[in-house]
């Protein structure tokens, strides 16, 4: 089952979401960071589950295990509390694309198992979202610790 962890970032001057997408054996093959457009701590912690979800049907992972840091935003999907009613249309989207999947848990986790989520999170990229293919990422990080010299392909 492929980990996702996820999380939100509410501060003063901005609303922001982050998660890290990993394969079975725990390596990091995806992160995603944006920015918010719902000023609530609830939504921004919910928005990031949306992101992955439609991240892994995308990709073909259907066989899913969600972690957050957020207890309330497991236990609204998992339909073991009531919520507020401005996060309907959030949760309805979030358990339409579960159905998609073949296997899913919502889990909760403790914070401190959840820092590269929340890291992620804090990211500042501006208004866009930004997708990391982070295999890529580590191997070129790899050949820049060699030395090794890679030479840009001309893009098109």
């Amino acid at each position: 089952m492929t980990p996702l962890h996820c999380d939100g970032s509410l501060t003063a001057n901005r609303a922001s979401y982050g998660g890290i997408i990993r394969d079975d054996t725990g390596a990091a093959i995806m992160a995603f960071v944006g920015k918010g457009e719902d000023n609530s701590v609830l939504g921004m912690e919910l928005f990031p589950i949306l992101r992955e979800v439609t991240l892994c049907i995308e990709n073909g992972l259907h066989r899913v295990s969600f972690r957050s840091d957020s207890k309330l935003a497991e236990d609204i999907l998992n339909g073991s509390v009531n919520y507020p009613w401005n996060m309907q249309v959030l949760k309805d989207r979030i358990i339409s694309l579960l159905g998609q999947l073949q296997h899913k848990e919502i889990r909760h986790v403790w914070r401190e198992l959840n820092q590269s989520a929340d890291f992620v999170a804090a990211i500042d990229t501006g208004d866009e979202e930004s997708i990391f293919y982070l295999p890529d990422l580590v191997e070129l990080i790899k050949d820049d610790s060699y030395r090794k010299t890679n030479f840009r392909t001309p893009s098109h």
